[in-house]
């Protein structure tokens, strides 16, 4: 059994990491397209510039981590994303052109993409050298998330929204300083250095094909419920105050699970086990949000946000440490992480943006039907992964 992180200052380090990176993109998320309202964009260029930093963020989730590879210095790199961050959200204020104002919004669509596979490549390889549970660690940084949501909330509601800005600068200010002395950033044990050949030849061997397939798509389902979970709510009538305790109480139950049962439930079920057990628990949730639940069953159904988003997590991370070289394993991050939080949920909401005027709750069929596709290919890699 691993020893608890809080006993082991590379435990402590790495916590400390994903605290300070989840602390900024919980600001960016909730909060940057009202700083971008307050400078002046209209709310379809909001929309536009957002969808031209998906496109950055997938180019960026994928070719960053594979530069870090090819240098063998994912610190290195993970510092200077982070410092770019804090350069590229400071000199926001100053910008005046809206044509300027979208090449830092590009600019600024590098920094998470890239950071996030980089932290959890060194998350993983600190957990494996340290002798601590990453599930411990990984939760800090859905802890401190949340907790960004609400204070980062309260903070704009007294000084405005150039709060979020300066909360993100400060947060990556401070993951540089983490990163360079992040305890996973020693020697990988591979001792050849990671090739654009070696990743090629990693991303069409038939098990990893199945995993992004099977990750992908049960993570992805969530799309839907991102993009019009509290657009549907308020629609039937829930108030503002229950939406917002109603996505407190998912982030809550995923740090839960991942804090005291992480290690537990990959030790038992593995990682494909823990990936099919996020699709079966997305074919439950999402069939069931489908026909518009209320009262009790919708804090049930939030309740299951520990299966579906976190389960599945720790089965992909889980998975790429036993199944990928270590010198590939922030390139593997990179596909993994560019699959579910660019491509696919893109084509996700792009779909729900068809269907929900139509369909309203029906609208969540599409994530019912991308955990079913997640489950099989579940089976699938269970079949052809060979350990």
């Amino acid at each position: 059994m691993p020893r608890p992180a809080a006993l082991s200052q590379a435990g402590i380090l790495t916590a400390a990491t994903y605290a300070a990176l989840f602390a900024a993109l919980g600001a960016h998320l909730p909060f940057w397209p009202l700083w971008l309202e307050k400078w002046g964009l209209t709310a379809t260029e909001i929309g536009t510039f957002t969808a031209a930093g998906m496109i950055v963020r997938v180019l960026a989730g994928l070719g960053v981590p594979a530069l870090a590879d090819k240098l063998g210095q994912r610190r290195l790199v993970l510092a200077g994303v982070a410092g770019f961050g804090v350069v590229a959200f400071a000199v926001h204020g100053l910008l005046a052109d809206r044509a300027v104002l979208l090449i830092a919004t590009l600019g600024t669509g590098v920094v998470f993409a890239g950071l996030i596979p980089i932290a959890d490549a060194l998350g993983t390889a600190a957990a494996r050298e340290g002798g601590f549970a990453y599930a411990q660690v990984r939760s800090m940084g859905s802890l401190a998330f949340v907790l960004t949501n609400l204070a980062c909330g309260w903070l704009i509601g007294q000084m405005g929204v150039v709060v979020a800005q300066w909360w993100i600068v400060i947060c990556l200010a401070l993951t540089v300083w983490l990163a360079i002395v992040h305890p996973g950033g020693g020697k990988v044990r591979d001792a050849e250095p990671a090739r654009l050949a070696d990743v090629g030849r990693m991303l069409i061997r038939r098990e990893f094909m199945a995993f992004i397939g099977a990750i992908g798509l049960a993570q992805s389902s969530h799309a839907v419920l991102y993009a019009y979970g509290s657009l549907h709510w308020a629609a039937l009538g829930v108030s503002e105050e229950v939406i917002g305790g109603l996505w407190a109480f998912a982030v809550a139950v995923e740090v839960v699970l991942m804090l005291v049962f992480g290690a537990a439930l990959i030790r038992i079920l593995g990682p494909v086990g823990a990936i099919a057990l996020s699709a079966v628990a997305g074919i439950v949730r999402w069939g069931a949000m489908a026909f518009d639940p209320s009262g009790a069953s919708l804090w049930l159904l939030q309740a299951l946000h520990a299966f579906t988003f976190a389960a599945g997590h720790l089965g992909g991370i889980a998975f790429i440490a036993a199944a990928v070289p270590e010198r590939l394993a922030a390139s593997a991050q990179g596909m993994f992480s560019s699959a579910i939080g660019g491509i696919l949920v893109a084509l996700a909401m792009a779909g729900a943006a068809v269907v929900y005027p139509v369909a309203g709750g029906g609208t969540y069929w599409i994530a019912f039907a991308m955990s079913c596709g997640g489950l099989i290919l579940a089976g699938v890699l269970h079949k052809v992964w060979r350990r």
